[in-house]
């Protein structure tokens, strides 16, 4: 049994990183039907939002790792400084979006569209664009789009064919999901506002496995409502620069709940999702 060491992430150098996202209901696992190729490195991904342009600083450099033979002469590597700003916005682009526990071996293309349309109504309104068939309003977004999220934050290549095989968007309301659904080259949800996505999560540790992936452990906070909807941008980088300790003293921030995640790391240095627990 190999010894894997944990240790608590220390705040490195603050970089500059936004507000992130995607949001679904529970529900049962289905057969994965998404091509599992793992994306490991970013320069196939083309993606305009704001926390992912400003994600593409690395958590971890080359003098962030350490290695010590465990009792079977193998190695592991141990982290000792992490940049907490760059792991709170990964582990935060998931809890703001109510993101429910997710297993790769299990992932769909619906799940992962889910999660795409959710994360760029929070985080890139631009890339929306708005669409009515008949009596429905739609919040529409490319394929390409969907492309570089699932490649980004999920480290897979999205199924084409299972995206352009999804129903079309009806024109009237009926017994039917709110989406997604697929047309002329776009992946369209019925329109809907009014959400409040003041979640945030704080990393309080990070293990390393010992085979390329890292386990995070991290707890979620609610960001209190009357104070943020009066946050800009920069002031709400400074939940993300935040410390456990510094969370926990926060009296603008309750705690939520706590969660673990298992995140792999691409070439490029940054973090994939593999699975995640809340």
């Amino acid at each position: 049994m190999k010894k894997i060491k944990t240790y608590a992430i220390c705040l490195c150098a603050c970089l500059g990183l936004g507000c992130f996202a995607g949001c679904s209901t529970t529900g049962s696992p289905e057969p994965a039907v998404t091509n599992k190729s793992e994306v490991t490195s970013s320069e196939n991904v083309v993606d305009t939002s704001v926390s992912e342009s400003s994600e593409e600083t690395n958590a971890l450099s080359d003098s962030s790792l350490d290695t010590e033979p465990d009792g079977n002469d193998e190695y592991v590597y141990v982290l000792e400084d992490i940049d907490q700003e760059y792991v709170n916005t990964f582990i935060s682009n998931f809890v703001e979006s109510y993101f429910y526990d997710y297993d790769r071996e299990y992932a769909t293309a619906e799940r992962i569209l889910d999660f795409a349309h959710i994360h760029l109504k929070i985080n890139s309104r631009d890339s929306i664009s708005y669409a009515r068939k008949g009596e429905i309003s739609y919040e529409t977004f490319t394929l390409d789009k969907a492309r570089s999220i699932a490649a980004k934050y999920f480290g897979i290549l999205l199924d084409d064919d299972e995206c352009m095989s999804l129903p079309n968007p009806p024109d009237s309301f009926g017994d039917q999901p709110a989406g997604p659904y697929y047309e002329d080259g776009k992946i369209w949800y019925q329109a809907a506002d009014g959400e409040s996505y003041n979640l945030i999560g704080i990393v309080n540790s990070i293990t390393n496995n010992g085979d390329g992936t890292l386990t995070i452990s991290y707890t979620i906070y609610s960001i209190d409502w009357d104070t943020y909807s009066q946050l800009d941008n920069s002031e709400l980088k400074a939940y993300y620069k935040m410390t456990p300790a510094m969370a926990e003293s926060d009296n603008t921030l309750s705690k939520v709940k706590t969660g673990s995640a298992v995140a792999g790391v691409g070439q490029s240095g940054e973090y994939y999702l593999i699975s995640y627990k809340t």
